[in-house]
């Protein structure tokens, strides 16, 4: 056991979760019974003042299901981390993709303190900062063992929108940190569904799912548009044309018209009002200027059905 960490014993009412990303907890009873028949395999991880760093399913598991007074915890020294007493590679041996996730926000959370405080009141020797030019993400990726910041923002995406079983999957090496982030971005149901399909199966949908994530940015999309005077797909699933906005706005503007005259004409032919006694009802109503106005529609609509006529295309 490297010296920026130990095992201990912890009574449950000394550990302090906190305000938490995830709200999904999972199946707890599974994992409770799983606990309960094979033992802990990696304890939580808190912090030397009992704050709870990671394991918050297997703290819930253990206290408000298996009812454990006293759990083992490991003690992690966030800021021996942070000054390079613990080799990356054991944090990477020692704790899951998920675990690393939150000793890196620690981490951040550590720098984002040391950057805060007054130097004037203790010599900067005494506070290790980040070095020049890097940023404190990248830092907290490098100590907690990802390979690029790159790498530890996609896990993080995956320990605050996966569901529990997504999670599972990449702690145990099922499913590879990259692939995991793009999964994510589908809805939870859909998450434990894929996550159940066999690894061909998976991979195949991560590659359909990471084509769609290519795809331009709104702006993007509209410079492609105005270049080749095509429509383009962009990011969100949504069709961009090159046109200005004065142009978008006339175009939005005739197309309100044409669906609003064609709802009209599949109503009149819907309703289910007599004319003659909508005529007669009229009297009551106010209607200025239907009766000057129903004789120019009429003839509208004689000229729109002879227009349709021989278009067979239109059902």
């Amino acid at each position: 056991m490297n010296h920026a960490q130990e095992i201990i014993k912890v009574p449950c009412e000394q550990i302090h979760v906190g305000e938490r990303h995830r709200k999904d907890m999972g199946d707890l009873e599974a994992l409770a019974a799983s606990i309960s028949a094979f033992g802990l395999l990696h304890p939580p991880v808190v912090t030397k003042e009992g704050v709870l760093v990671c394991g918050e399913r297997r703290f819930r598991a253990m206290r408000d299901i298996l009812g454990w007074k006293t759990i083992p915890v490991i003690v992690l020294e966030v800021s021996s981390i942070v000054e390079g007493e613990y080799a990356e590679n054991e944090i990477r041996k020692d704790f899951t993709p998920s675990e690393r996730v939150a000793i890196g926000k620690a981490i951040e959370a550590e720098v984002g303190k040391r950057q805060g405080r007054r130097t004037d009141l203790e010599p900067v020797e005494n506070l290790p900062q980040v070095p020049p030019g890097t940023k404190t993400r990248e830092l907290a990726a490098e100590k907690a063992g990802f390979g690029n910041a790159r790498t530890y923002q996609q896990a993080k995406k995956v320990t605050e929108d996966g569901a529990p079983e997504l999670v599972a999957a990449m702690d145990a090496g099922e499913v590879s940190i990259s692939a995991a982030a793009v999964l994510a971005q589908a809805p939870p149901d859909t998450q434990r569904t894929i996550v159940q399909m066999p690894a061909a199966v998976r991979r195949q949908i991560v590659r359909q799912l990471r084509e769609a994530t290519e795809l331009p940015s709104t702006a993007k999309a509209r410079r492609i548009a105005r270049e080749t005077g095509m429509l383009v797909a962009d990011r969100t699933g949504r069709y961009r044309s090159g046109l200005s906005d004065d142009e978008r706005k006339a175009l939005k503007e005739d197309l309100d018209a044409i669906w609003a005259v064609t709802r009209a004409v599949l109503a009149l032919a819907d309703t289910p009002l007599d004319p003659v006694e909508l005529a007669s009802r009229l009297e009551y109503w106010h209607c200025p200027g239907i009766r000057a106005k129903s004789p120019v529609a009429l003839d509208w609509l004689h000229r729109f059905e002879e227009a349709i006529r021989d278009k067979t295309q239109i059902s």
